[in-house]
């Protein structure tokens, strides 16, 4: 498992019921300089699959890396900044082929430090379906 998404039973109560949390797993911590991103559910603008080709799609639109690691096109894991589209990016991708298989999700943020996030699910149709079942999404 590369990332834990933790998403809340309901839409309603405490603030902190209101957000989705990622944890991030193993040596990507270090990585990453990140353990734990929680976002609240009001900030999620859109959830879709990645493209199957989003790795060099991105990289061709050129990213700077502002802390993280990335090894060619197989391995992207931290906070990167793409020039071209004004954003700023976390990505956990351990596998080159994770988004043709479907197992890599976009989260577009609003009024957060990153304006996406792109991680790799193990099970991506269940948190696809959770998270758009707590954010009213169809």
């Amino acid at each position: 498992m590369v990332v834990q998404i933790g998403i809340p039973a309901g839409s309603s109560g405490p603030a902190e019921d209101n957000r989705i949390t990622i944890r991030v797993k193993g040596f990507d911590k270090i990585l990453t300089l990140e353990s734990k991103i929680k976002i609240p559910i009001e900030h999620i603008e859109s959830i879709r699959y990645a493209e199957k080709t989003i790795i060099e799609d991105r990289r061709r639109l050129g990213m700077s890396r502002a802390v993280g690691f990335r090894f060619g096109k197989r391995f992207i894991v931290g906070t990167f900044v793409e020039w071209e589209r004004d954003k700023v990016v976390f990505w956990n991708i351990h596998d080159k082929k994770a988004a043709v298989y479907g197992n890599v999700i976009v989260i577009v943020l609003k009024n957060e430090r990153y304006n996406e996030l792109v991680l790799e699910v193990d099970d991506s149709e269940r948190v696809m379906a959770e998270l758009k079942r707590v954010t009213g999404q169809t």
